[in-house]
């Protein structure tokens, strides 16, 4: 069973394809937001490494979210397309449940596993992960938060394994309020990924099948810029 996978929710976007579980074919970008002008040929990089056909997959998983928005509506909108067009399902992938199954190559048991995103504004989205029996486990519900509620939120937990662009804005800060108990995830293994989310859309459509195109849904969890401002501007009567 070939899957298909899309990563685009990050500054460096990627695809893979998995056959049962391996990696057949992965390509990832090197120029930072550069989505909409690689993302086709790194699909078709990544099916050809593969030695199948678009025609030969299986189905589509994509992360929908949270992240970048324009990243999101990239990918959201490349696998709805391919999805219509191949008459493949999609499979919907939470970036920061594959970024946890990233960094649980580097966890054991014991560590709270803490994707970190950064929502500007001394803002996150993150959620906190154990790997329990080969799966994760949420802890800490997955969500937008501030920087200092997340890391109150996983207080409880003696050590915290990081991970997501968060660590690279907020790391002095991180390192102020938490000076102890706190691992960083290696840099090849810090940032979203395409193999991560074609390992975690394998299984989930193994347990749950895919939904049809018209029903994937990009997950941005809290309101863009200028829609706040809108809505803003609404509730004060302007």
């Amino acid at each position: 069973m070939y899957i298909l996978a899309i990563e685009t929710t990050g500054a460096f976007a990627s695809a893979a394809v998995a056959d049962d579980g391996v990696i057949t074919g992965y390509v990832r970008g090197n120029d930072r937001f550069s989505h909409l002008q690689n993302l086709t040929l790194q699909i078709e990089e990544a099916v050809r490494q593969s030695g199948i056909t678009l025609n030969e997959i299986d189905a589509i998983a994509v992360s929908r979210g949270p992240g970048s928005f324009t990243g999101i509506r990239i990918g959201v909108s490349t696998a709805r397309a391919l999805a219509q067009v191949l008459d493949k399902p999609c499979v919907p992938v939470s970036s920061l449940e594959a970024l946890a199954l990233r960094g649980a190559a580097a966890a054991d048991e014991d560590v709270l596993i803490c994707p970190m995103l950064d929502a500007r504004r001394s803002q996150i989205y993150g959620g906190g992960y154990r790997m329990e029996d080969g799966r994760l486990h949420e802890e800490i519900k997955a969500g937008p938060y501030m920087l200092g509620e997340f890391l109150e939120k996983a207080a409880k937990y003696d050590r915290i394994l990081l991970l997501g662009d968060a660590i690279d804005r907020y790391g002095e800060d991180i390192a102020a309020q938490r000076p102890e108990g706190v691992e960083t995830a290696a840099v090849e293994l810090r940032y979203q990924d395409a193999a991560s989310v074609a390992q975690l859309g394998m299984e989930l459509y193994a347990a749950e099948g895919g939904v049809s195109y018209n029903m994937l849904e990009p997950d941005y969890m809290r309101l863009a810029e200028a829609e706040r401002k809108l809505r803003q501007k609404q509730r004060e009567g302007r």
